[in-house]
């Protein structure tokens, strides 16, 4: 769910708890939208991050360390200005509303000691976070907005707040104006779309929640309740306004947060505070985010290429089925030569008996009548020398390529099932060296870097056995031709993209391990969705890797195959480490 009212003053109540006089240390912006301060407390430092994205917007005390930009956006060095240092006065939620206003108390060289506010509105896309001053006059905006006619966010303006419908504070009414507004709503709309309509802070998940605790049908009309309804959805609506609940996590159908406990949903995590649940959700939801933007920015060149290749292999297969006719070519030239006597200039055809048949047919051959009869044979001996060297030259092309789409989509199915961005960074940096990608200009810092040592994932089977797998073509040839002893069992998809497996081998592989082992072969593999797949293993001295290979590639013997089932959750063993 987004922020709705509820899980806004859920969250206030914790912040205030945990920052109240909490100091201003250092202020970032991570990205266009997201400022994280720095804050100090009695012997801790806490980031409290604030987030205007228009996907995601969101305030919480942060556990993620972020990587801060070099050189900070001029609402930073604002924000930097006006609150470095300062301390934390309070967390105010404006009534039941999606609007927090967090107060500094800052120094003024002309005021002395003064007070600034940060604004933040969790209004979807138009979320926005503004300092303001004593005067309530705006000093920036992490969104500026100089074009509505209704409320414009400019520096030198006076900060108004943003234009809602008007809806009734809940905790300002009593059981019976609740009763009397409710049953003056229109008879055909449903009740939780009702409250909605009336109340901040209520989103149509929790206006549901509400009327479910009441022990009514959550889309019930209007219509079909009644005054006794009223009464028993007053009780739920006052309890819920004041005491929600613990907030939880839910997983199913897909992960989405919950300010309060739902009644209809039978496995949901529950948290001891909103703060640690936000923390865990959002870490989550944007570390994937950044995994999906990363991956797709490496698979569209892939792409790009990948249908290239496609094309050319195309190409150079019609060549070689033309080229197939090389044979014929000079089989036509020599009968030209055996009845070179019976041609004249100018003739278009030559009728000829065909030697070379068992049955010896009579065949029609093409003449060109510019041509003299010799020139004529010449004609087709060049089409067959030509075509002979020609289909060379077009058979090492045409493995060159089927080498080059192998890798390419090799390397897509390692993108595609990437789970971290230390993985898709090493990618990235196979695909510079392989020319696939530009390499950005590195600044001096970046070139002191030193190179992260690949790292392979590590699963114990049910046996206790290790098992190693590589996750981009790098991990594999390292895992395969370095880190594997010869006696160990290698395995792979067979004839599929997919990444190498190993097993360590220090005495017989009990059948488990083994079934485990394909299983997360297949897994790892453009053969995942398969209901079965068949894997290839053998020991690690049977696994060559070809000179002038691209990475990943290798040819192996003396295999046996298993068949698993790549879904199979219950093949696929513990992992021990990433």
């Amino acid at each position: 769910m987004a922020f709705d009212g509820i899980a806004v003053s859920t969250i206030v109540k914790e912040l205030n708890e945990a920052l109240i006089s909490a100091r201003t240390n250092k202020i970032y912006q991570i990205d266009t939208c997201t400022i994280v301060l720095n804050l100090r407390i009695p012997g801790a430092t806490k980031k409290l991050i604030i987030s205007a994205d228009p996907r995601y917007p969101r305030i919480y005390i942060s556990e993620q360390d972020f990587e801060y930009p070099a050189a900070p956006p001029a609402f930073c060095m604002l924000l930097r200005k006006y609150l470095e240092p300062s301390r934390i006065l309070a967390f105010k939620q404006y009534q039941l509303e999606r609007l927090i206003e967090i107060s500094f108390e800052t120094f003024d060289p002309e005021y002395g000691n003064s007070e600034k506010k940060l604004i933040f509105e969790l209004m979807g896309r138009h979320s926005n976070i503004i300092l303001i001053d004593h005067n309530k006059v705006i000093l920036d905006a992490v969104k500026r907005n100089n074009h509505s006619y209704v409320r414009q966010v400019m520096p030198g303006l006076k900060y108004q707040k943003p234009f809602t419908k008007v809806k009734y504070n809940p905790k300002e009414h009593t059981k019976d104006k609740f009763i009397d507004t409710v049953r003056l709503l229109s008879g055909n709309i449903k009740l939780s779309t009702g409250l909605v309509q009336l109340y901040q802070g209520l989103g149509p998940e929790t206006a549901k929640e509400i009327i479910r605790r009441a022990g009514l049908n959550p889309n019930v009309l209007k219509a079909d309740t009644n005054i006794s309804d009223y009464e028993k959805l007053w009780y739920s609506f006052n309890d819920f306004i004041n005491f929600p609940g613990n907030p939880v996590l839910v997983l199913e159908p897909k992960p989405e947060f919950y300010a309060y406990r739902l009644t209809d949903v039978t496995y949901q995590k529950e948290y001891s505070s909103l703060n640690s649940l936000l923390n865990d959700f959002y870490t989550a939801k944007i570390h994937s985010e950044e995994l999906r933007r990363q991956s797709n920015s490496l698979l569209k060149p892939l792409k790009i290429q990948l249908e290239r290749l496609i094309r050319k292999e195309e190409i150079q297969r019609n060549t070689l089925k033309q080229a197939s006719k090389a044979a014929t070519w000079q089989k036509l030239g020599e009968l030209l030569l055996a009845n070179i006597y019976r041609i004249k200039k100018g003739d278009r055809i030559l009728e000829a008996v065909d030697y070379y048949q068992p049955t010896q047919p009579v065949i029609s051959i093409e003449l060109d009548p510019k041509l003299t009869p010799g020139e004529n044979s010449q004609r087709y001996f060049k089409k067959y020398s030509k075509t002979k060297r020609s289909q060379g030259i077009t058979k090492r092309q045409l493995q060159k390529t089927i080498s080059e789409r192998n890798y390419i989509e090799e390397i897509m199915v390692h993108i595609e099932q990437a789970e971290s961005l230390s993985a898709l960074a090493e990618i990235k940096e196979e695909l510079i060296k392989a020319g696939y990608l530009h390499q950005k200009v590195s600044t001096s810092k970046e070139k002191k870097h030193k190179k992260t040592p690949l790292r392979y994932d590590e699963y114990i089977s049910s046996d206790g056995i290790v098992i190693l797998v590589g996750r981009n073509n790098h991990q594999n040839d390292y895992l395969t031709f370095k880190a594997a002893r010869a006696d160990d069992i290698w395995l792979h998809a067979q004839k599929l993209p997919g990444s190498h497996v190993i097993i360590r081998a220090d005495s017989s592989i009990p059948e488990q391990t083994l079934l485990e082992a394909a299983t997360l072969a297949a897994y790892y593999s453009k053969a995942r969705t398969l209901a079965k797949a068949i894997v290839d293993y053998t020991q690690r001295k049977h696994v060559k890797k070809p000179a002038g290979a691209k990475p990943g590639f290798v040819i192996y013997n003396s295999f046996n195959s298993i068949t698993v089932e790549p879904t199979n959750s219950d093949n696929l063993p513990k992992k021990n480490r990433p």
